[in-house]
């Protein structure tokens, strides 16, 4: 039987060791808060940090921090947080100055905001220069750009400056500073601001949600069916099948891309199940995007529609897209070229035109598919593949409008114009002029209902959207072709 004096011993031994635990994970948030991001932490983060008592909440403010910096935090990924780790730990080794090391360093500061230099020469004896290539997303100069570091001891001679040759790679302990004489002004700026710039998303509240990424192997089932497509250049049709691509803006520099797909069995539409599964990939010299989504199928008079989307960033891309039965014996995948378009720029900005005869408002607790284009704040429109009306339906269209430029009074201004085309005749709507509060990057969500039975004609339309930024004075653009039966 155990005495009280062992007892006592074991108690004082589990109490030293929570203490020792204890030490050991303040020291590990401290740690992280002076010698891993004391360069890039805002003084706003730092006083919220230094405020938190328990570690469940410093965990969370941590993820969060990283979330706030991530250029794409819908991934798995943190490519800032991945490449700020790696130049951290390459400027600890590479830059002692004396008492300063690393990141309290001029020149470990520059390295953890521009990275590796191109070019690294001695301009004189006293001074060297980091050559880098231009940032344009930093507004830094076309071409090349460079950034001076002058010797900060008074009695430096040519003999010494032979004693230290490697520039940047050694540990140099005569140290620099940032010479502003031989820097341009506008990496001062970036420089300066970069705890600013690189807070990509400031007023983030949770952690966002991802998906892992789906790939695909060659020895996978899609993988060999986007191999055998690429290879003989032959799409595969044993089910023929249309998609129309649309785009609305999503978030994180990326569009969401909605596939509407029509899939046309012809006399085998009773041996088509109500779902399949959807699969595809994207590839550019940039990005690539692979994705697989079971998806159930509409009837829509003798063929058979449905949706799948994914985000995407900007730019030219090669389109494998396709689909499965469960059980894979039946399947068809083809490919052509995709242009997703840059909804994140500072221009003026229009989602594609969203058109449909038939808009219901949805119930607040409706669940909704982001990619769902069709769905639309408190309204939900029945998904048509053909722009095909009669004179007895209305065509209802809806879109977003982008990068909206506001006044001193966060009030913006636009001319919303409409005009419909069939042959040489054109009919133009009334303008509407709309001035509206915004906050600042905020789009602006606008439709209108045009009754068909007002048309002279039936016949092939062409439905012209223009709307004008009166305060930007910037201009853009989209069209819509329909039939009118």
């Amino acid at each position: 039987m155990m005495n009280k004096k062992t007892f006592a011993l074991i108690l004082v031994s589990i109490f030293l060791i929570f203490l020792n635990v204890s030490a050991k994970e303040k020291d590990r948030y401290e740690k992280w808060l002076k010698e891993e991001v004391d360069f890039l932490i805002t003084d706003a983060e730092r006083a919220e940090f230094k405020k938190l008592k328990k570690d469940e909440d410093k965990e969370f403010f941590i993820q969060l921090f990283w979330a706030k910096r991530d250029p794409a935090p819908r991934t798995e990924k943190n490519e800032f947080k991945e490449e700020y780790y790696q130049r951290l730990k390459y400027v600890k080794k590479a830059f002692i100055f004396g008492y300063l090391t690393g990141a309290k360093t001029d020149m470990g500061k520059i390295y953890l905001c521009f990275g590796n230099p191109a070019r690294v020469f001695r301009q004189d004896p006293r001074v060297i220069i980091w050559v880098y290539p231009t940032r344009p997303w930093m507004n830094l100069p076309k071409g090349t750009f460079s950034v001076g570091f002058s010797a900060v001891r008074s009695d430096w001679t040519q003999q010494e400056d032979q004693r230290s040759r490697e520039l940047v790679s050694s540990i140099d302990k005569d140290g620099y500073v940032l010479e502003r004489t031989q820097t341009d002004f506008r990496v001062l700026e970036a420089f300066y601001s970069f705890q600013e710039r690189v807070l990509l998303y400031p007023d983030l509240k949770k952690l966002p949600e991802w998906k892992k990424t789906v790939t695909f192997s060659p020895e996978s089932f899609e993988g060999k069916l986007i191999e055998k497509v690429r290879t003989t250049q032959q799409n595969i049709f044993q089910i023929p099948f249309e998609e129309k691509a649309i785009f609305v803006k999503g978030e994180n520099d990326s569009s969401y891309l909605t596939f509407l797909v029509k899939i046309d069995p012809g006399e085998k539409k009773e041996k088509v199940p109500k779902k399949l599964v959807f699969f595809g990939g994207l590839e550019s010299t940039a990005n690539s995007y692979n994705f697989r989504q079971e998806k159930s199928l509409i009837k829509e008079k003798d063929y058979f529609i449905s949706q799948v989307g994914l985000p995407v960033l900007p730019g030219e891309y090669e389109l494998f897209i396709g689909f499965y039965t469960k059980d894979k014996k039946t399947y068809s995948v083809k490919k052509h070229k995709i242009t997703v378009p840059n909804l994140w720029s500072q221009e003026l900005g229009l989602s594609s035109l969203l058109a449909s005869p038939q808009v219901q408002e949805e119930k607040a607790s409706a669940k909704k598919d982001k990619y769902d284009a069709f769905s639309l704040g408190r309204y939900s429109m029945l998904p048509l593949f053909e722009q095909h009306y009669t004179k007895e339906q209305s065509l209802n269209v809806f879109y977003y409008i982008y990068n909206i430029a506001v006044d001193e009074n966060q009030t913006c201004s636009l001319l919303i114009e409409l005009e419909l085309q069939i042959g040489e005749k054109k009919f133009k709507m009334n303008p509407v002029k709309k001035q509206q509060k915004l906050m600042e990057g905020e789009a602006m969500l606008e439709g209108t209902g045009i009754p068909l039975s007002a048309l002279p004609e039936t016949g092939e339309y062409e439905l012209i959207l223009k709307v004008t930024d009166e305060i930007a004075k910037k201009t853009a653009s989209q069209k819509l072709k329909f039939s009118v039966l």
